[in-house]
């Protein structure tokens, strides 16, 4: 990701967010990290952020693939006697 879209995106943010803003060393230190990631994918993420947070991303909130939950696998079986002894 370029920095001109990092920019768009911290732009987006501080419409959504009054309190968030940002400058020159954000926008760079902000361009260190999302320089390896897809804009589309980023700005995905916030307009899904957005809409449940009413506090400003980070950036790992941007860049996570997951909702931060763990994954269970759809093969998992809940056994709740496994283990105990009959009788």
């Amino acid at each position: 990701m370029t920095k001109k879209e990092i920019y768009k995106l911290m732009d987006f943010i501080q419409a959504y967010y009054e309190k968030f803003q940002f400058d020159q060393h954000k926008l760079d230190a902000w361009h260190m990290i999302l320089q390896k990631y897809s804009y589309n994918k980023v700005h995905e993420n916030l307009l899904k952020f957005v809409q449940d947070s009413p506090h400003p991303p980070k950036i790992s909130d941007l860049v996570q693939k997951s909702t931060g939950g763990r994954d269970i696998p759809c093969d998992f079986i809940l056994d709740v006697t496994k283990g105990e002894k009959e009788g």
